[in-house]
């Protein structure tokens, strides 16, 4: 009862939806660090069996880690280099111009065999801002702002089938993704507001004066 929540603040005017369609439904983007916890290579597992019902999607990854090598090696073994892309580290305004030419954003968020995990998850957060529907994980805090069913889909980690059927599920229904895009955007909104971020600590500093 002496524990309070105090939300990250997301300002709603820097991250906004991209402009026109989405060109391809079945395309889906990643962005993040290629670390165990933000789970990269089972994102790429999953992608790899969307292809069989989607022969023309996409999949992007944005940024830089320890697991490129080993995600560039599962790429080649099973001759996914036209459908797979591996952007590195970009600046961040690069970056967002990227992921808003995606129709979906992907992370399947893992415990590590360290016990890392992740914690509110900004990405997916930053996604939804941008009116993206997020496909992740029943992990830590992401269910705390990715509402499956209303803003996206989640499944259970390691459930890999279960990302590629809910990555299909998407790409399927264009306008169910949209929909979910746009419920992401106002749920971030609610949730990170500024203001409630400064009233919440007002309130904090002024019961412990």
């Amino acid at each position: 009862d002496r524990c309070k929540v105090v939300r990250l603040p997301l300002d709603g005017r820097r991250f906004t939806p991209a402009k026109g369609a989405i060109a391809n439904p079945a395309s889906f983007v990643h962005l993040g660090r290629l670390v165990e916890k933000k789970g990269p290579l089972q994102t790429v597992m999953a992608f790899a069996q969307v292809l069989q019902d989607f022969p023309e999607a996409q999949l992007t990854l944005i940024g830089e880690g320890p697991l490129r090598v080993t995600i560039e090696q599962y790429v080649r073994e099973h001759s996914l280099e036209h459908a797979v892309t591996l952007k590195g580290a970009l600046p961040q305004d690069e970056a967002l111009r990227l992921v808003q030419q995606h129709a979906i954003f992907c992370q399947h968020s893992v415990t590590g065999m360290d016990g890392d995990q992740e914690g509110f998850a900004l990405s997916p957060a930053e996604a939804a801002l941008m009116e993206m529907p997020v496909v992740s994980t029943l992990h830590n805090g992401i269910p705390e702002h990715v509402e499956h069913g209303t803003t996206g889909l989640l499944v259970r980690e390691w459930d890999i089938q279960g990302m590629a059927e809910a990555m299909s599920e998407l790409a399927r229904n264009p306008a169910r993704a949209k929909a979910m895009g746009q419920s992401g955007r106002h749920n971030i909104l609610s949730l990170c507001a500024p203001s409630k971020r400064s009233d919440a600590l007002q309130t904090l500093i002024q019961s412990a004066l």
